[in-house]
């Protein structure tokens, strides 16, 4: 297989709730065990994404999240609020 063709793509849909944000984290981390990756490698992915969701989360919009991991890097796609924001953190 490719890296194309083992990459992973989990979508959570998080109601206009700021109580709900947390799950966007526990998601993450939930990948990040699955592929066996230290969430210290990542840097402050984490953060940057409970902290956006919880923004958009707030401001009374539903929001998407989309995690994807390739061999080469984790990307968080946050749509909500009339935008969408993209992080990215490469792997170790």
């Amino acid at each position: 297989m490719t890296g194309a063709d083992q990459q992973d793509t989990i979508t959570l849909r998080l109601p206009p709730s700021r109580a709900f944000a947390d799950l966007s984290r526990v998601g993450l981390a939930a990948l990040l065990r699955i592929h066996r990756i230290d969430p210290g490698d990542i840097g402050d992915l984490a953060t940057s994404v409970h902290e956006i969701a919880r923004e958009m989360t707030g401001g009374g919009s539903e929001v998407v999240v989309e995690f994807r991991i390739t061999d080469t890097e984790i990307v968080v796609d946050l749509t909500g609020d009339g935008r969408t924001i993209r992080i990215s953190s490469p792997r170790a």
